[in-house]
């Protein structure tokens, strides 16, 4: 049983973004909004968007960039990651990430 686990449905907001490490693994990013409603106290239907950072590898990677382009509606199935690093000006920035073990397209 995995115990970090995290499925999100949601849209592809930016065209794919593909890196070739010199190891020759592949990695793909994507930029995936969720959308969730609430009402509010009026009765007034309220929209909010989250955006999340997904990053995709090896077989998971070939199939996002064989099936998927900006709007597409997909589901993705993975873990977060969340790591730090310092910037070149020596100031540490926070990332958080969910890696993809699986993709699904949604659209057809």
């Amino acid at each position: 049983m995995r115990t970090n686990s995290v499925q999100l449905i949601g849209y592809v907001g930016k065209d794919l973004l593909e890196k070739t490490l010199p190891t020759g693994d592949k990695k793909i990013t994507l930029r995936v909004a969720t959308h969730h409603s609430w009402k509010d106290k009026e009765g007034n239907i309220n929209y909010s968007s989250s955006w999340h950072d997904v990053v995709a590898w090896d077989q998971v990677a070939q199939y996002a960039q064989a099936n998927f382009v900006k709007g597409s509606r997909i589901l993705v199935q993975g873990s977060i990651i969340y790591r730090t690093y310092a910037d070149q000006h020596g100031h540490i920035r926070y990332v958080t990430e969910i890696k993809a073990t699986a993709l699904e397209n949604l659209d057809r």
